[in-house]
């Protein structure tokens, strides 16, 4: 027996059960006041401001500023704001008349700035009490604001989320990333902000106090992964952030393998460079859980990763032995299949076991996700499967990542 692989299964199995029997027990005790979010008691509404920042998003941004357009909420304290970051497509001819018919502020760069440093033009020209930031291809739903808002009568609230949907998914990968966004961009942010160790302001759509984004700087143009970064200074500054989920925002995703691989190596190095970054938070009480939960997250995904890559090195040098055995019996593979012992349940091993499990606890996590949401698991079978799936293809994406990081490699949008 190789006692550190087994060691590190152990370890790797008993900290992701502890991590997700937290989440289900904590969804099933508080199931009914998961939807249950202050509402307005009649107080005079506040100006919001909504920044959308856009790069080659010809094909998107006019349904994305159509969707504000049907907000409800007062048309006189909404501004939007859309910051061109250099398009070389049609993007800016497409602006343009909204910004002559002044439905919205129009900031054309000539140059490419990167998203966060757009993100941070507009809210230097926001005038808004409030400022909404908001991806050039995704869709609002019309109470986003109405539902968002009442939110920061709690002084500490300095953001709040919202649910992120995808966009009418059709292949397969999608279907099955739809089911993860389900899960991780909804429900589990909501259980994080009881804890308030949310991780991140999902990008396609947060709303943050302004007063709180000139307090910490606003986003940090030097991070590629600028939603989850401005997290940890939101923390850091003794706010909290709040997940709505009564109301929700659709997104278009990646549809194909590859263009999934670079949008996670671009999320999981950034992750990674953040935690560098704000490594002094780490461990300390003064941050709450917040402080305790990063390091515990990270130590399952790095530990997972590694026994991952154990694994992959133990199978195939099991493989490499098997063919030294056949050479040495002229290969005589029938012989070998003959020898072997009828399946016995009583050699069925712990690890094998532990497997089946931890299967059993993704399904039930990802049934309970889908009632909760009002979901149907009809018809998503197969892409129920393919979630399952989905976690081996994340440790290719954090290995990647981690090589990047270590290696100083440059990660592109």
């Amino acid at each position: 027996m190789n006692v550190a692989y087994s060691m590190l299964v152990y370890i790797v199995w008993f900290f992701s059960t502890y991590f997700t029997m937290v989440l289900i027990l904590t969804l099933l005790l508080h199931k009914e006041s998961l939807f249950i979010s202050p509402e307005n008691k009649g107080e005079k509404l506040p100006k919001v401001s909504i920044i959308i920042s856009a790069y080659n998003e010809e094909k998107d941004i006019g349904a994305t500023i159509e969707s504000l357009k049907q907000v409800d909420y007062p048309k006189e304290l909404i501004e939007i704001i859309v910051v061109n970051d250099g398009s070389k497509d049609n993007t800016s001819n497409i602006l343009k008349p909204y910004a002559e018919r002044k439905e919205v502020i129009f900031i054309d760069n000539a140059g490419n700035k990167g998203k966060a440093a757009c993100l941070n033009q507009g809210i230097a020209e926001a005038a808004g009490e409030f400022v909404a930031c908001m991806d050039a291809d995704t869709v609002a739903d019309k109470d986003v604001l109405m539902k968002t808002i009442p939110y920061f009568r709690d002084k500490k609230i300095g953001a709040v989320t919202v649910p992120v949907e995808v966009k009418n998914p059709k292949t397969l990968l999608e279907k099955v990333i739809e089911l993860e966004y389900i899960l991780g961009l909804s429900l589990f942010l909501k259980v994080l902000s009881m804890f308030d160790t949310v991780l991140v302001t999902p990008g396609p759509f947060s709303i943050y106090r302004k007063t709180m984004l000139k307090e910490i700087g606003s986003f940090d143009p030097t991070n590629i992964t600028e939603d989850l970064e401005i997290a940890y200074r939101i923390h850091k500054a003794k706010y909290k952030i709040a997940c709505c989920l009564n109301t929700k925002v659709t997104t278009i995703i990646p549809d194909t393998f590859k263009g999934l691989y670079h949008q996670r190596k671009r999320w999981y190095s950034g992750a990674l460079l953040t935690v560098m970054q704000h490594k002094k938070m780490l461990f300390k009480k003064d941050y709450g859980l917040f402080g305790y939960f990063v390091p515990f997250n990270y130590t399952i995904i790095l530990l997972g990763l590694a026994l991952f890559l154990y694994s992959l090195y133990l199978f195939f040098s099991n493989i490499f032995k098997a063919l030294s055995y056949f050479y040495l019996t002229n290969f005589n593979i029938w012989s070998h299949l003959m020898a072997l012992k009828a399946f016995d349940p009583l050699l069925f091993s712990i690890f094998g076991f532990l497997g089946i499990a931890s299967i059993s606890m993704t399904i039930i996590a990802l049934v309970i996700g889908l009632v909760y949401t009002n979901k149907s698991i009809k018809g998503r079978y197969l892409s129920s499967i393919g979630f399952v799936l989905l976690f081996f293809l994340y440790q290719v994406f954090w290995f990647s990542s981690v090589y990047a990081v270590v290696a100083r490699k440059k990660i592109r949008w």
